[in-house]
């Protein structure tokens, strides 16, 4: 088993190093200068923390002017209760910022699931459209338009940024700043995204699945990471404006405040747009393949190999370490058989992510070889 262990030991760190190397090596470009006036277009109440509920605080401190446009209602329809609420509740977390409610709008078209087909009719889309072009109209010179990043996962999001970059185009206010922020999407890149690569493998061995719970507690989002595009940006690190976010995450009871602010209770990401016909080309983001519930990119792929390749290895190593410790007892071996059987029948489960099968089929494969080669 020397060669075995000298694979292991080799590759097993690869992955890890890989990845943490990314994320030390990419540091984000540091926001300067004077806040702007804010415009946050957001798909449904709460959104609008997620996307730049920071920015809206510095520059609200700033004395700017921020207005926050929702596009939908927050339910099926806005006479229900949860619209009710998720309304009240948008007003109350900005009244904290003494924003007054006349700067809080909502179009008020129907909100889907996450991965419904869209019910909005072709003049809903025009009236959105439409509606957004007067919101950017009115802006002050130099404003700041914050709207989501390319490959967001839920429908409504992907609707509100490509209508909102059609009407940036028919405004042609080439003196606004529009930034780009991720909420959550399905890509995964170690070149985009490695905290979300690292988060995904950590969270593939099970008892580790608290991953990324309190991420946001230390200043990082894992699961907000953008898809596509360049360097980013980020406001200086302030202890003060991250609380006073996280504040306002909470205000958004219906939706589980404490839960927003574990998975993005962390410093919020933007990245300039430079028009809007490269926006809309962004979508959906290409070099990914859609593999098991995640879309990878050629890097995420590549580390998830070597991650399942050093699983094997390593457990190969150690059960037959064990074995030899044990000088080959025939319940040892049975007993080593049993968790490779009893590994296999775990990932053969389909509900489980591909991740954690992967995890549990290289263990499996180690322990196999292992037994195997003892007998």
């Amino acid at each position: 088993m020397n060669l075995s262990l000298a694979l292991a030991l080799a590759l097993a760190p690869v992955a890890l190093l890989s990845v943490i190397l990314r994320m030390l090596l990419r540091r984000p470009n540091l926001i300067q200068g004077d806040a702007r006036p804010a415009l946050i277009l957001a798909a449904h109440p709460d959104d609008c923390v997620i996307v730049a509920g920071a920015y809206a605080i510095f520059a609200h401190s700033a004395g700017c002017k921020v207005r926050v446009a929702y596009l939908t209602c927050g339910a099926a329809a806005p006479d229900l209760p949860r619209a009710k609420t998720r309304r009240l509740e948008a007003y109350a977390a900005w009244a904290t910022l003494a924003i007054p409610p006349e700067d809080i709008v909502f179009l008020d078209l129907a909100e889907h699931a996450l991965s419904a087909d869209s019910s909005w009719s072709a003049s809903d889309r025009n009236r959105a459209r439409m509606w957004l072009l007067d919101l950017m109209q009115k802006m002050p010179s130099g404003g700041a338009v914050f709207l989501p990043a390319p490959g967001e996962s839920h429908i409504d999001h992907r609707a509100l940024r490509q209508l909102a970059l059609e009407a940036w185009k028919l405004s042609e206010r080439v003196d606004l700043c529009f930034l780009e922020s991720p909420e959550y999407n399905d890509y995964l890149s170690v070149l985009q995204a490695p905290e979300k690569v690292l988060a995904t493998l950590i969270k593939a061995i099970p008892g580790l699945s608290f991953w990324g719970q309190w991420r946001g507690r230390l200043g990082r989002q894992p699961w907000a990471g953008f898809a596509a595009g360049g360097p980013f940006w980020e406001l200086p690190p302030s202890k003060a404006r991250l609380e006073k976010r996280q504040d306002l995450l909470r205000a958004f009871a219906s939706e589980n405040g404490e839960l927003l602010v574990r998975l993005f209770g962390g410093f919020e990401r933007y990245r300039p747009l430079r028009d809007a016909d490269t926006g809309l080309r962004d979508e959906p983001p290409s070099g990914y393949l859609y593999l098991g519930q995640y879309h990878r990119g050629v890097s995420a792929i590549l580390v998830l190999v070597v991650f399942a390749e050093s699983v094997g290895l390593l457990a190969a190593v150690g059960s037959s370490a064990v074995l030899r410790w044990l000088q080959g007892a025939p319940w040892m071996r049975t007993a080593v058989l049993g968790v490779a059987i009893g590994a296999i029948v775990l990932g053969s489960r389909p509900r489980i992510m591909l991740d954690t099968r992967m995890f549990y089929w290289a263990l499996a494969g180690g322990a196999i070889l292992a037994g195997v080669g003892a007998l």
